[in-house]
């Protein structure tokens, strides 16, 4: 009895040795806390492992500045060529073979001293005589309906006032007025200039042999006219000879290098220094020669 409680006295010795021991190895693994107290680990309030005291603070390593791409590149506009302003310079002055009919390279010269297709106010206004007279049975100018001025094509043998060519029809013949010679060729009226010729109205008295095909005949007053691309005729023994556009007359087309004049609130297309006044007449849009006196 007394070597069983003897034994288990020495049990409890070891087992108390041996505690002490490890606590004691705890104990001194353990960092120890300023401001006294005994020593506890050390620990996050939320569980986690705090971070030592010992341990070294993160640098902040330094960006570097940004430079705009600008200040570092090279300045290339300045070793770049400049591109110069180039200005086409167009030769006028047309010689030799460039302008003569069925040539390489046709050419076309207008005279463009012309306002064509402009709105001009010009202070004239219609006779006030035109009311006293009759037209064709009408008393006065028929009513004045407007409707946009298109010039007729006459073809390719017709060519407008101030027209070049450097060379001559073989069709065509020479009349003359007030000795001057004029080149006449279907319709159309040439005086030589330097290095060809240039297309002008038609000087009013000179008489031709034949008219032009596709000429109009034109009754006014039951007298006879005949009139193609602006130019009015009458019949005479010699041929026919080219006159003042008849006051009232009527026709169907007027060609290209006419100006639509506005006056007094109308539209009238002035060609060959003559007025005339747009009008519906049997379902056709006409034009009707009309005498201008001045403000």
């Amino acid at each position: 009895m007394k070597t069983y409680k003897l034994n288990h006295i020495i049990l409890i010795l070891v087992f108390a040795f041996l505690s002490g021991e490890i606590l004691a190895q705890r104990m001194q693994h353990a960092p120890a806390r300023g401001g006294g107290g005994g020593a506890r680990p050390s620990g996050s309030i939320n569980g986690g492992a705090s971070r030592t005291a010992s341990r070294p603070q993160t640098s902040q390593a330094s960006k570097p500045s940004y430079t705009p791409k600008t200040q570092n590149r090279a300045n290339t506009t300045a070793s770049r060529p400049q591109v110069s302003n180039r200005k086409t310079e167009i030769n006028n002055n047309r010689t030799g073979n460039e302008n003569k009919i069925g040539g390489g390279g046709n050419k076309i010269n207008i005279d463009n001293s012309k306002n064509v297709n402009v709105n001009v106010n010009r202070n004239v206004r219609v006779n006030n005589y035109h009311s006293n007279r009759y037209y064709n049975g009408h008393r006065g100018y028929y009513p004045y309906h407007y409707h946009p001025y298109r010039p007729y094509y006459y073809g390719p043998v017709w060519h407008p006032f101030g027209f070049f060519v450097a060379t001559m029809f073989t069709t065509a013949v020479i009349v003359s007025l007030n000795n001057q010679p004029y080149y006449y060729n279907q319709g159309v009226y040439y005086v030589e200039v330097n290095n060809g010729y240039n297309s002008v109205p038609p000087p009013v008295n000179i008489t031709i042999n034949n008219l032009p095909d596709g000429v109009e005949s034109v009754t006014l007053n039951d007298l006879t006219y005949y009139y193609y691309a602006g130019t009015f005729y009458e019949k005479v023994s010699d041929g026919f000879k080219v006159i003042v556009a008849p006051d009232g007359a009527m026709v169907l087309n007027i060609p290209d290098g006419g100006e639509e004049l506005e006056i007094d609130g109308n539209k009238y297309v002035f060609y060959n220094d003559t007025y005339f006044q747009p009008l519906a007449k049997d379902g056709k849009d006409l034009y009707q020669v009309v005498s201008m006196e001045e403000n």
